[in-house]
């Protein structure tokens, strides 16, 4: 069959490419960013097709000529995500329905048997509607938690197990939930494009296995061979301090950890059956997932910093400021820090302090002493530093709505080179704080100075 999956470079994504063409199928891929699908090597295999999935034209050029659509998209990555999400959806339900598209599939969460959900599962129960009336076959697979090596989900749950003997957890971690491995969604999600042509709906999909989120952490720290942490509820947590707790913790995005905590207050279990059976020799038990995914490796965990500004500006000012770094315009910084510290890069070897600004912002550029990685036009620029390290850094500028005008999200990642890099990262952390917490709240400034329209003298 000739398939497009929407959502190839993520998670899930990913890992089901090389599963269809391993079973004969073509695939097309509907990709933003080009880069991230280079990175695999399947990408010379599929067909890409470039644009957002949030965009009708692309969203139809992707569809024409397909059998089955896989839906893989989840934006949680800020503030707005279930709005783009919506028109996400309805954008592929008419691309589909006017391609003749056979079989949509999409990959939802469990949902809470009662009233009451998180903006989370809200957002993904309301895609699935939105796919459902499309008028072409649609299969909605709802999961929960999918076990395996660098899944969002599972990664908290293997960094709480090795984090301190004793834990404190929200008291929402003694809800239920059924875990899935990697390997069922895959299994899951490629039957369906042997289900009968009028097969349509919601099916749960999960392993054997109802345990608490409390459970969870524990059966995994003693798989793992650690000593089962003693975890303690604490009443009444606030989610968003929570969700910045655990990104600190585990380096998962806090835009990531927060809807995903938000739901375990609810259970989510499975109340019905997945559309196609299950995996050969049954469904893989939680003890077993996870040591597959501790056999498979931890993946690369960054070193973070992030700093969040309030600016009195509309996003668009705010953008119009993060879009002019660099070159002639500078850092809005303290004066002379970067020289100093080009000037020891040039000791070493390196780029150094130098000044380049491209004609715009593309990927692949050089900006200053960065390389651009990837470009969000009015909302996100990420940079991978050229200069000698001992390991990568990358800086992401991030630009997002917020109540009374924007903020501007700054979080450097660093990939430490063994414990000479991770030396490095905590010698400089101090001032490294300081020189970017300059930076963020000069920005700030800046942008409220273009909203004004008195912009201000960059530093």
């Amino acid at each position: 069959m000739r398939c497009l999956v929407i959502g190839a470079t993520g998670y899930v994504g990913s890992r089901l490419v090389p599963r269809l063409l391993g079973g004969g199928h073509e695939v097309r891929c509907l990709v933003r960013d080009a880069g991230r699908l280079a990175r695999h090597d399947w990408a010379e295999r599929v067909e890409p097709v470039h644009g957002d999935a949030t965009d009708p034209d692309a969203q139809a050029s992707a569809c024409r000529g397909v059998d089955a659509v896989f839906h893989l998209v989840h934006s949680m990555d800020g503030p707005g995500f279930a709005e783009r999400d919506r028109v996400a959806a309805s954008a592929l339900a008419t691309a589909a329905r006017a391609a003749g598209v056979r079989r949509i599939v999409y990959l939802g969460g469990l949902q809470p048997a009662g009233p009451g959900s998180s903006e989370h599962l809200a957002s993904r129960r309301e895609v699935g509607e939105l796919l459902l009336a499309s008028g072409v076959p649609t299969a909605v697979l709802q999961a929960g938690i999918v076990v395996g090596a660098g899944s969002a989900s599972f990664e908290m749950i293997r960094r709480f197990a090795a984090a301190a003997p004793v834990l404190p957890m929200p008291d929402r971690a003694w809800n239920r939930a059924q875990p899935i491995a990697v390997e069922d969604v895959l299994h899951h999600l490629v039957g369906c494009l042997e289900l009968p042509e009028r097969t349509h709906g919601h099916f749960d999909v999960g392993g054997p296995d109802v345990l608490t989120y409390a459970e969870l952490v524990g059966r995994c720290a003693e798989i793992a061979g650690l000593p089962r942490p003693l975890v303690i509820p604490v009443p009444g947590a606030a989610p968003r301090l929570t969700a910045r707790a655990v990104a600190a913790l585990t380096s998962v995005d806090r835009h990531l950890a927060g809807p995903l905590l938000a739901s375990m207050a609810h259970d989510l279990v499975c109340h019905g059956e997945p559309p196609n059976g299950p995996p050969p020799g049954g469904p893989t038990s939680y003890a077993d997932a996870v040591r597959a995914a501790l056999a498979a490796g931890a993946p690369d965990e960054p070193l973070v910093s992030e700093h969040v500004e309030p600016v009195v500006a509309p996003p668009a000012a705010l953008w119009s400021v993060v879009a002019g770094l660099g070159g002639d315009t500078g850092w809005y910084t303290l004066p002379g820090a970067w020289a100093l510290r080009g000037a020891l890069d040039r000791l070493l070897g390196g780029v150094g302090a130098r000044r380049t600004r491209p004609e715009r912002l593309a990927p692949g550029a050089a900006l200053d002493w960065w390389r651009i990685e990837e470009v969000e036009p009015g909302r996100a620029l990420r940079l991978r530093a050229e200069m000698r390290l001992p390991g990568t850094a990358r800086l992401e500028l991030r630009v997002e709505p917020a109540d009374g005008g924007s903020r501007l999200v700054q979080r450097v990642t660093f990939h430490p080179h063994g414990t000479a890099g991770r030396a490095y990262w905590y010698a400089q952390l101090p001032a490294h704080r300081f020189v970017f917490g300059v930076t963020a709240r000069t920005i700030a400034g800046v942008a409220a100075g273009v909203a004004a329209r008195a912009p201000l003298t960059p530093a």
